[in-house]
């Protein structure tokens, strides 16, 4: 049964991924309003996504994980098929709106589905490499696609998100062949709801360590959430990157990223959870706080290795809560984490843009570098005395 799961999820994963838009998405937006409108579509997009995380996990976790991405590979057909033939700015905001409650009914739902199959077979051991292998392919699709999109988009410019509806719909035909896994089930009511949500938040802050690793990955995925959906394109701009080039240094970060995902294992393999992340935090770290002294070349590479190392840093997130989350309560889980997670970003945002327009984005990224940099020193002298003074490695 894992095997046969583990498949369609790889299509499902490429699927939904299959994002022809990704290097004219702006200019298709600016057919219908100025910069200020797509302001608000990307708030809209980022407030959808980041209330809806908790609802929807708990809706996977309650009526089961193939039923939540048959619904969520639904949503986003419909919201992509909407986009390619919306008249208007209100109707464009709508498939928005649409996308985001599929994209949050998939998050955490795959990562769920693929760990209970594994450890419904006795094959557990082996969820940091599917996971890895599902990423691989989440990033690849955007690069292939996005570099058709670019054609498409000179034929017609609603064709790249024809394409993209299209991609969806193979990734719901595809989500009916899914077996679901037998974990604990719970009949669903509005008092289950409300518990399996609660339940959600304690499996992430349950018992100390838990409690610590989650605070760990939280404070690197709000700068994580910061740079990939705002910093990282402001920073190609200030770079010196063009239209054109900025399309292709995109194509080549998620290729670099898909294939630096698998590196993960390696990683895990020498090092314990808790310091493989406190390497990545410290990379991340360092590949903002340099960014006020590059240039092209060299600013395009750091967008490169934080980008990569962005990528490992989910992957060891999922195994890290996968790994104390029981199997019942494991997609509100991940939901609930991806919903915290994004909170800081949907509040500061704004902030954030304002910022950068004030004191560029390379002073940005150089604040919030030192930030993270300072508290992943402190972690690292946490974990150092812990095991000096207990003799036990607690990674």
């Amino acid at each position: 049964m894992a095997n046969h799961n583990i498949r369609i999820a790889y299509v499902l994963a490429f699927a939904k991924n299959t994002w022809f838009w990704l290097g004219i998405w702006i200019f298709y937006y600016l057919r219908f309003t100025n910069y200020s409108g797509i302001g608000l579509i990307e708030t809209t997009l980022v407030i959808t996504l980041t209330l809806a995380e908790i609802p929807t996990g708990a809706i996977a976790d309650l009526l089961g994980k193939k039923k939540t991405l048959i619904a969520a590979f639904l949503f986003e057909a419909i919201g992509a098929f909407m986009m390619a033939t919306a008249p208007s700015f209100l109707v464009l905001l709508s498939s928005v709106f649409v996308m985001c409650i599929g994209g949050a009914l998939y998050s955490g739902t795959i990562d769920a589905l693929v760990f209970d199959s594994l450890k419904q077979d006795g094959k557990e051991d082996s969820y940091i490499k599917k996971i890895a292998n599902i990423n691989t392919l989440s990033l690849i699709a955007p690069a292939m696609c996005g570099v058709l999109g670019g054609f498409m988009y000179k034929i017609d410019p609603t064709l790249p998100f024809f394409a993209n509806g299209v991609g969806y719909t193979v990734g719901l035909i595809a989500a009916f062949f899914l077996i679901e896994p037998r974990v604990d089930s719970i009949k669903f009511s509005i008092s289950s709801f409300i518990n399996q949500t609660k339940q959600g938040i304690k499996q992430l802050f349950s018992i100390g360590e838990v409690k610590n690793k989650t605070i760990l990955l939280l404070s690197i995925g709000f700068v994580v959430v910061i740079g990939s959906e705002m910093l990282n394109s402001f920073l190609g701009v200030e770079f010196g990157f063009k239209e054109t080039e900025l399309g292709v240094l995109w194509s080549v970060i998620y290729l670099t990223s898909a294939v630096s995902s698998q590196a993960t294992p390696i990683l895990t393999k020498y090092f314990k959870n808790n310091f493989s992340i406190l390497f990545v935090g410290i990379v991340i770290a360092l590949t903002l706080l340099v960014s006020p002294f590059l240039g092209l070349a060299i600013g395009g590479l750091s967008l490169i290795v934080r980008t990569s190392f962005e990528g490992i840093f989910g992957n060891l997130s999922s195994s890290v809560i996968n790994a104390h989350t029981e199997s019942k309560y494991r997609a509100t889980t991940i939901s609930t984490f991806n919903m915290i997670k994004n909170v800081p970003y949907v509040l500061a945002a704004y902030f954030i843009g304002s910022i950068s327009d004030q004191i560029s984005a390379k002073n940005t990224a150089f604040i919030l570098g030192v930030a993270l940099l300072i508290y992943m020193s402190y972690q690292c002298l946490v974990r150092v005395k812990h095991l000096r003074l207990d003799g036990v490695d607690h990674s």
